[in-house]
């Protein structure tokens, strides 16, 4: 038999034996594990249903450098004076809430759910955190007529930029459902802008995150997920019911609460601090080892010493706010650490402008001295010591030197209107000085 027809019939009947093979069963699958579960209990009202996790801490619990009872060590005057709000001076900071929240986007308006809030209060001896989650849109109306009754003896917030986001779109929320103003108008101590006044020089960004990192040096557990991550993952939660990532939102929230109390507490720390006045033996020309060892005895127990920077924004708000001892203080206190270029630029030149402003110019005219020393292209200093000479030392011959380099500077500007106005005007003054020396 010629071998291609063996081939073929031999192909022919493995394909016979094939079809009458019975057919083989499916290999067994693994069994499936359960998605995990919500934490926390679902708690039923007639409005509805929503979940509720609760969490409580001691008032020693420790958060980064900062235990929860330390927040009521402090004076609410230093609360208000932060937020710029008078009505905290008579407020009890253990009556204050700390609120935060998680929505379906950013930009806020109608179109924007408010799907977790976390409210933490002072209870007794005790510090208790309610996170509110609305499993599903439905749950709305009952999870925040739960949140107002829950809140209703609270005297007002602490939130971080709730001022401008949290509470605006809760009560957006609130409106909808015919709520309006159930939150009503409380004292609010909002740390966003007090932190950026602190830290926008000296930190990356001023987001809670990163202050939380770089300052209290708190490290969040690998469950935490990236704030601009969560809408999203609300979304696929309805869409799937896997309440996986909600759990990792859940502690992202909490997280969040429990750093507006850190926070909250050091804020109050800082611009609280009462530094020695300028009359003490603190000098300009203390070495930076010397200011921290002073620094250091001069802090209560289990405070933070202050960082040169921290100490130039502290010395900026009371500046801005008309307390001219305490910004003096600060100022002196900054200036003897270890700055930068720039930031010690900025304080010498507030300092110097303080001095003169409460008419102490001869002792503002060495710190003008010192920025002459390193400044390039700045006239001020030069400018400032030929007023203090001509009109308060009465020394012509020094007026008229210090016109001289401000005049130097300005030559060394680009040409343009700008240096004309400017050399015009040192011109003009040197002028007038000659005038001085030949009468």
């Amino acid at each position: 038999m010629p071998s291609d027809l063996r081939a073929r019939l031999q192909r022919l009947r493995l394909q016979k034996v094939k079809r009458e093979l019975p057919p083989a069963s499916p290999a067994p699958r693994p069994p499936r594990s359960p998605a995990p579960a919500l934490p926390g209990r679902a708690v039923t009202t007639r409005l509805g249903s929503f979940q509720l996790v609760e969490s409580v801490y001691p008032l020693d619990y420790q958060h980064g450098p900062a235990r929860f009872g330390d927040w009521l060590a402090h004076s609410p005057a230093t609360a208000a004076l932060l937020a710029r709000d008078e009505t905290l001076v008579g407020s009890d900071l253990k009556s204050l809430a700390f609120i935060d929240t998680e929505t379906t986007g950013l930009a806020g308006g109608t179109g924007t759910l408010v799907f977790l809030v976390g409210a933490g209060v002072f209870d007794g001896d005790r510090f208790v955190l309610r996170q509110y989650f609305m499993r599903d849109p439905g749950e709305e109306e009952a999870l925040l007529n739960a949140l107002v009754a829950d809140l209703a003896a609270q005297a007002g917030w602490v939130t971080f930029n709730g001022r401008s986001f949290d509470l605006p779109l809760l009560e957006t929320r609130l409106t909808l459902i015919g709520q309006r103003g159930a939150l009503g108008q409380r004292p609010h101590l909002d740390l966003l802008p007090p932190a950026r006044r602190l830290y926008q020089r000296r930190l990356p960004s001023c987001k809670l995150g990163e202050i939380e990192h770089s300052v209290f040096k708190i490290i969040r557990e690998q469950d935490d997920v990236p704030g601009a991550l969560i809408p999203q993952m609300y979304l696929d939660y309805l869409r799937t019911g896997d309440a996986s990532d909600m759990r990792r939102v859940i502690y992202h929230n909490a997280i969040d609460i429990l750093s507006t109390v850190t926070l909250a507490t050091h804020l109050l720390e800082v611009f609280a601090t009462k530094l020695e006045p300028a009359t003490s033996n603190f000098t300009l020309h203390t070495s930076p080892s010397t200011y921290l060892q002073a620094a250091n005895r001069s802090s209560p127990p289990g405070t933070s010493v202050l960082q040169p920077e921290d100490l130039l924004r502290l010395a900026h708000w009371h500046d801005d706010n008309g307390r001219a001892a305490e910004a003096e203080a600060a100022y002196r206190r900054a200036l003897e650490g270890e700055l930068g270029l720039e930031a010690r630029r900025a304080g010498l030149t507030r300092l110097a402008a303080l001095l003169k402003r409460i008419d102490r110019r001869a002792e503002a005219a060495p710190l003008w001295e010192q920025l002459a020393s390193f400044t390039l292209d700045d006239p001020e200093p030069f400018v400032e010591l030929a007023k203090f000479y001509e009109w308060h030392e009465t020394d012509i011959l020094q007026a008229a030197a210090w016109t001289r380099r401000a005049l130097n500077v300005v030559n060394g500007w680009p040409r343009g209107w700008r240096r004309a106005e400017a050399v015009a005007a040192l011109q003009h003054r040197l002028e007038r000085l000659n005038g001085k020396l030949k009468g």
